[in-house]
Parts: C-alpha cells; structure tokens; sequence
C-alpha cells in the first residue's frame, strides 16, 4: 500500500478519533494520550496544538493517508532545542493497518524531509524495549539500534527500559 502525509486538518477529527478507539490495544500500552472514549473535540485540540508546534518549528506531525485519503495513523517529527540534541521521530498505525509497512513508509518519508534541512543528520526513535512493534518498524526503515537506557520512556505502569535507534542521513 502506498502512502502519503499531509498536516491533520480539522474535518479529519472523527476520523482521527475513530482510529484511535479502534486501536487502543495496541496503543494503550505504548502511548499514555490515548484513551477510551479519545473524542473529536480531544483531536481536533491536538489538531491546532500540531498546527502551533509547526509554526514554531517545534515539530511536524503529519496524518497518514492511503490514496483514498483515509487516515491511517500519525507520524511527527521532534526538532532538536538544544545544541547537541537529535531530533526524533515517533508512529503510530490504526490497529486495522498495522503489518502492512505504513509505519516503514510514514518513517522514511519524514526522515527524508527532515534530511532536507542540512543541520540534521541524525534522527534518534526511541521505544520502550518490549515495544517489539515499534522496533522492528525503527530496524526496518533503517535505524541502527546505538544503545539501551532506563527511563527515557515513562509508561503508566513507570519508567522502562528504552531502545534508541539513529537514522542517518544519507551519503
């Protein structure tokens, strides 16, 4: 399946919504926003505090989409704030996509936009260690795994081992 990524707009809320509802099993234990319940409003909050965060550099985040504009899942990139820092990319996919290669994709294509700006070139992806899901997409859209630390992911249940990968840029 091919993909594409476009700035979540406002009349995606429901569908944004639905995808998280539909997909909280596997969300749940990775990622503490998401909720039963998660509504439009909730989304289309997080919608302008995406819109916000890129006018200020911040970060990108971006929709998945399929050709037929369906929303598939999110992927955003963090800009590093301080010299020294890596910049990092997080991704999700609705539970009824996953194991398809969205995530793969979503990642790749970010990653080559942000190697568009020639101050980065490393991306870090972190993932708790028993996230095997999100490793795995980490490995397979080119990341090298570079070291494992305690506690730079903080789950509901508390800090956990963290895996940290680096993509670099391209030679």
């Amino acid at each position: 399946m091919k993909i594409h990524l476009h700035p979540f707009a406002m009349q995606d809320a429901g569908a944004f919504a639905c995808a998280i509802n539909e997909s909280l099993d596997s969300l749940l234990p990775w990622l503490s926003w998401a909720h039963a319940g998660y509504s439009e409003e909730e989304a289309r909050q997080w919608f302008a505090f995406t819109h916000q965060q890129q006018a200020r550099r911040v970060a990108d985040e971006w929709g998945i989409y399929d050709d037929g504009d369906n929303l598939l899942g999110g992927v955003g990139l963090r800009y590093a704030q301080q010299s020294g820092a890596l910049c990092s990319i997080g991704y999700w996919v609705r539970q009824s996509q996953q194991r398809k290669g969205i995530a793969r994709q979503a990642v790749q294509q970010l990653a080559q936009r942000a190697f568009q700006h020639e101050e980065i070139n490393t991306i870090e992806i972190l993932a708790a260690e028993s996230n095997i899901a999100s490793r795995t997409v980490a490995v397979a859209s080119g990341a090298q795994l570079v070291d494992m630390r305690y506690g730079l992911i903080v789950l509901t249940s508390g800090p956990v081992n963290t895996a940290i990968y680096h993509l670099h840029r391209p030679v």
